[in-house]
């Protein structure tokens, strides 16, 4: 628990850690993030969908805020960021199954607590004894026990005791806002989720979930566009109220002496680094912060200059990259996948860099196609990469009898490896009208082949742990018993080995590193216990807001 009395940073960018008036005072949506908006409101069930950053939960939030407004919609905000400390059950338990499907159902029955609480509702005294129950399996399970009595409670009793409420305050249906949804790559988790996420879809009540693109897996029941829709959370960089959207976000946010230092000659800067965050404010919050130099446990800041935008871009790629390099890390079976992603990421920027050298400012192009038929090794590839940001799949193309998957390559990595081909030192510019004049029709065309090479297949395999009591290989993911000595097939819980990772795998400033080394906190799990900073705050220039930010990276560090 996060002390109340440390302040908010201004460049918090995780949604569940602001107050609904900042969330609310802070958060610019362009007209087509209004609408995903408006479509969590609404009957039916969505999926929401983007890589981290890209503002998933701050719309949710933000759905939340105004449904609890409105007349006719009850909205139960729920979020499941929780989830890993669930895994290791699931090595242990032949029950874990149903465990994990109690958890997620108590997770809504609090949610439902909570929005009785933030609009005012009084709790009918039947549902009182089930909340009790509900936080207190919660609570044993988070922590790794596994209570005697377990609170048995089906998806048709939960969706029953919600009309009931909503019929209780008046209002037309009931909206379940379902926030990091996916984070888990445990594919039976996933799946068990989505199955009683369908089983939630009624005319009465309607389900809603945070996913990300490309490695969600769903229940075998539930078959997206048909029991859900997708709805893009991701802001698109080639909107053209993009650029006025990021300048609104830093208008609200920071004070107006700040907001001063980018007007007239530094507008430049300022569009050049929404441009290479690549749609996500995450992103460009956190590079802003390092343009600036802005401490704000000290109130100082510098003004803006373009040595430092550059070194910001250049950071916030590795950022990204390491983001993915670090899922093989802590999901070894997608280790080979990622050799080849780097691999993959090089190509694309290779022949970028190539059909981009004779063209000019107004020609460029960032888009990759890929020749179909893809294999599903080439698409494991592709979704892990869409899963960290570092490519964005798009609507495909056909020329003549062939057909195209496009891919838009993540603007920073093109800004930083110089693939517009604009000469050795470019202006802001020049950079912004390639990145924003580009021909939407322009792309680097090759087949899995042509990036990869012809023997890629061989290369992107699961790595897959073999069998503990006789070394053989698995024969697939699912395998549950070894095809040589019948032994059970046992995994490490993957919860347990990222909290004993070192702090130095976390996503912060080499400084921020650097003083935690001079302290007792070695590992994830030591942050994580350290509930009141009081280890945090030892550390040299780590002030509250500092302590605060470590400690949300290490949350989220586990989430996955």
């Amino acid at each position: 628990m996060v002390p109340e009395e440390l302040s908010t940073s201004l460049f918090e960018t995780r949604a569940e850690h602001l107050s609904r008036s900042q969330l609310e005072s802070w958060t610019a949506l362009s007209p087509r993030e209004e609408r995903v908006v408006a479509k969590l409101k609404s009957t039916g069930a969505k999926l929401i969908s983007g890589p981290r950053g890209c503002g998933k939960s701050t719309m949710i939030r933000l759905a939340y805020y105004q449904a609890l407004d409105s007349s006719d919609v009850l909205p139960v905000y729920v979020n499941y960021a929780k989830h890993l400390a669930i895994e290791p059950i699931f090595k242990s338990r032949p029950d874990a199954v149903d465990l994990f499907r109690q958890w997620v159902i108590a997770k809504v029955v609090i949610g439902l607590e909570q929005t009785q609480i933030e609009a005012d509702i009084p709790s009918p005294i039947y549902l009182r004894s089930m909340i009790s129950s509900s936080h207190r399996l919660v609570d044993d399970l988070e922590v790794g026990y596994i209570p005697t009595e377990i609170p048995r409670i089906s998806p048709t009793q939960l969706i029953a005791f919600i009309n009931e409420q909503v019929e209780f305050v008046r209002r037309k249906r009931a909206v379940l806002l379902f926030d990091d949804a996916a984070h888990t790559f445990s594919a039976q988790q996933q799946r068990e989720f989505f199955e009683i996420f369908r089983q939630l879809k009624t005319r009465s009540v309607a389900p809603k979930a945070a996913v990300y693109p490309g490695v969600t897996n769903y229940s075998s029941n539930m078959h997206i566009g048909h029991d859900a829709e997708i709805l893009e959370a991701w802001y698109r960089v080639d909107d053209p109220a993009y650029l006025e959207t990021m300048r609104e976000i830093v208008s609200r946010r920071l004070p107006a002496e700040i907001v001063a230092e980018f007007e007239k000659d530094r507008l430049g800067l300022l569009n050049y680094l929404a441009l290479a965050s690549f749609g996500m404010p995450r992103s460009f919050l956190t590079m802003l912060q390092e343009v600036l130099e802005l401490d704000e446990d000290a109130g100082k800041h510098i003004a803006p200059q373009r040595r430092r935008t550059d070194s910001s871009i250049e950071r916030n790629v590795a950022i990204v990259r390491g983001v993915f390099e670090s899922t093989g890390e802590k999901i070894p079976r997608y280790s080979n996948l990622i050799v080849e992603g780097r691999r993959l990421e090089g190509a694309f920027i290779e022949r970028l860099a190539q059909i981009n050298t004779n063209k000019t400012i107004h020609q460029k192009t960032t888009t990759v196609g890929v020749r179909r038929p893809l294999t599903k090794e080439f698409q494991q590839v592709t979704d892990l990469m869409a899963y960290a940001g570092i490519i964005r799949q798009l609507d495909s193309q056909s020329r003549g009898s062939d057909v195209y998957e496009r891919y838009e390559v993540h603007s920073g990595f093109v800004i930083a490896s110089n693939a517009l081909s604009l000469g050795r030192s470019p202006s802001t510019r020049e950079i912004t009208i390639s990145l924003t004049k580009r021909p939407s029709s322009l792309l680097v065309r090759g087949k899995p082949e042509t990036y990869l090479g012809n023997d890629y297949r061989s290369r992107c395999t699961l790595n897959l742990t073999p069998c503990s009591n006789c070394d053989t290989p698995r024969v697939s993911e699912d395998a549950q018993f070894c095809m040589r000595c019948g032994k059970p097939l046992i995994d490490k819980s993957l919860y347990k080995e990222m909290l004993q990772r070192p702090v130095s795998d976390l996503p912060i400033p080499e400084a921020k590193k650097k003083a935690l080394a001079k302290t007792n906190l070695a590992t994830i799990q030591d942050i994580l216990l350290d509930v009141d900073f009081k280890q945090l705050l030892r550390g040299h220039y780590v002030g509250s807001i500092w302590a605060k930010r470590i400690f949300s990276a290490a949350e989220e560090y586990v989430s996955v």
